[in-house]
């Protein structure tokens, strides 16, 4: 496993004062790997070793002092650390709540996915690796503990492919934009020609898992998910929603805030879901 400092470790070790690290924690430069709760109600940061060595701590801090001044405001205040604070002991609170439940530890792995999802939606360089754990985690889920998830299959749209007819070209060009801008935009009229490559390719499966006065619900694409899920007749189903257009999908959940990276961050997310798949 990998060693984990806390702030006064890392003061320590490269020669800081404990404000220095707090900082660079604030502003993104250090990445929080775990947090503990102690004896009288507040919490520890910690910091994996290994991550802290791709870190150029010094050249982070100079570029520190200059982010400062250019965002100031934007580190953790008292009432945002307040706020940490009161979403852990929530967290707490949950676990006490779901203690002794029949889908105890369906509930629990469920709150680290809904973290995930956020977090892939926050960090799109990183959301096809969690995407991909979303769905092994879901798959087990479900394959381990069917009676606590309802399924549904929400029906999108075909995927098409679209040829522009000649006065719709005309158009684009006197628009100034691309063929594919255009499409984009769903400037393209009855005289195009449409042709459905893939039925309903933007469908979704949809998990809901309720219990108590707990609900969480995912969802995974059909092209993911229907490698292990069948007998999508059997399932209740219902209609995904859509923009104005069919390519612009409506899009579930929403993105990370800090006060969740500060309370739940990414690594101690990704770490309780990859211990329950190698359970």
């Amino acid at each position: 496993m990998t060693d984990l400092l806390t702030i006064s470790q890392v003061a320590q070790r490269y020669q800081l004062n404990n404000r220095q690290v707090h900082e660079l924690m604030e502003y993104g430069y250090l990445q929080v790997s775990q947090v503990l709760r102690n004896a009288r109600g507040g919490v520890s940061y910690l910091f994996a070793e290994k991550e802290l060595e791709t870190v150029d701590i010094y050249s982070s801090l100079a570029d520190l002092q200059d982010k400062k001044t250019r965002l100031k405001g934007r580190g953790l205040n008292k009432a945002q650390f307040s706020k940490v604070l009161k979403t852990i002991h929530h967290y707490d609170r949950f676990l006490e709540n779901i203690a002794g439940l029949p889908g105890e530890e369906v509930l629990k792995i469920s709150f680290y996915l809904f973290h995930l999802n956020h977090y892939a939606k926050r960090y799109p360089e990183q959301a096809r690796d969690l995407y991909r754990l979303k769905n092994r985690v879901l798959k087990k889920l479900y394959q381990e503990n069917p009676d606590f998830i309802q399924l549904r299959y929400l029906v999108g749209p075909d995927r098409k492919r679209i040829w522009l007819c000649d006065d719709c070209k005309d158009s684009a060009r006197s628009a100034g934009l691309t063929f594919v801008e255009y499409l984009k935009k769903g400037y393209y009229c009855p005289k195009c020609f449409v042709q459905a490559v893939e039925p309903e390719y933007y469908s979704l499966y949809e998990f809901i898992i309720a219990q108590g006065n707990y609900r969480f619900v995912f969802h995974l694409p059909r092209s993911s998910a229907g490698r292990w899920l069948k007998n999508v007749s059997d399932m209740e189903q219902g209609r995904r929603e859509t923009g104005p257009y069919e390519d612009h999908m409506y899009l579930y959940g929403r993105a990370s805030t800090r006060i969740e990276e500060k309370s739940f961050p990414l690594p101690m997310v990704r770490e309780a879901l990859t211990a329950y798949l190698a359970q």
